[in-house]
């Protein structure tokens, strides 16, 4: 009862305690959104080299995976797992769009698997010769 009582008697104060809460956790939010986007446009990049093209639901689970535990703890306690999602698919667009535009990144990407390419295709002609 002596709670409820303070609240009434003291409710301007309250509610500035929870807009200054929530001004507080919405700034925490939307700064740390940024770098995160940053982090998962490098993951995905990576995520594409190693795994290559038409592997989508393993490339998503290892940019949950790596991501998770870099993720501040504000972010974790408001983020959930569909909001994580578009996240990763908004990097991805974003991402994307950079490695048509980029030949080095696209270079980079192709990179690993056009030499392992090269490569069994010299290991199947020195077989042939």
């Amino acid at each position: 009862m002596n709670v409820v009582n303070y609240i009434v008697n003291n409710w301007d104060f309250v509610l500035l305690i929870v807009a200054a809460l929530a001004a507080v956790i919405f700034f925490a939010f939307k700064g740390n959104k940024s770098v995160v986007m940053k982090m998962l446009y490098a993951l995905v990049t990576e995520a594409e080299k190693d795994l290559g093209s038409g592997t989508g639901s393993l490339k998503l689970a290892q940019v949950v995976t790596a991501i998770y535990p870099k993720l501040p703890a504000i972010l974790k306690a408001f983020i959930s797992e569909k909001t994580l999602t578009k996240w990763i698919e908004d990097a991805l667009t974003a991402a994307k769009d950079n490695w048509q535009k980029n030949a080095n990144i696209a270079g980079y990407i192709a990179g690993p698997a056009e030499s392992a390419k090269n490569d069994a295709q010299s290991v199947e002609s020195s077989k042939a010769e």
